[in-house]
């Protein structure tokens, strides 16, 4: 949690170019300590009606289109960091020591995830099936 706590406040500082470098390490200290606690999984029990089951159906497809969606994001998001590293190469390559301060420094979007299985649970219930949640104490 602490090493959470530093990548957090490593992420808010994360404008500031001479503190970029801090960002990496600290993120992947705070998720190698997170995967230190136990883990979850879910058991779906289905709804038992056939309007249930068809609605459950249902939350299947538009998971499958969340899941498409954010892929989509992930590479434009991805294409858009590639850009501007690249114009932000430029500038550094071609201003002067003065003027290189003003370069804009790459922005990495850091979505770690989507929500499309929230979205799935959350869908599945209204359906009327049940979610229960497994904690495995690794």
């Amino acid at each position: 949690m602490i090493a959470f706590a530093l990548a957090c406040h490593c992420l808010s500082i994360s404008t500031m170019p001479f503190r970029k470098h801090l960002l990496l390490p600290l993120l992947g200290l705070a998720l190698l300590l997170g995967g230190c606690g136990p883990s979850v999984s879910y058991s779906y029990i289905p709804p038992t009606s056939d309007a249930g089951l068809h609605c459950v159906t249902q939350c299947n497809a538009e998971k499958r289109q969340c899941k498409t969606l954010a892929k989509l994001q992930q590479r434009q998001d991805e294409a858009l960091y590639q850009a501007q590293s690249t114009a932000y190469n430029y500038c550094m390559q071609n201003s002067d020591k003065k003027k290189r301060k003003s370069c804009p420094y790459p922005q990495r979007n850091f979505d770690f995830g989507d929500d499309c299985q929230d979205e799935y649970r959350s869908c599945y219930q209204s359906c009327g099936g049940t979610i229960r949640r497994i904690v495995h104490q690794d």
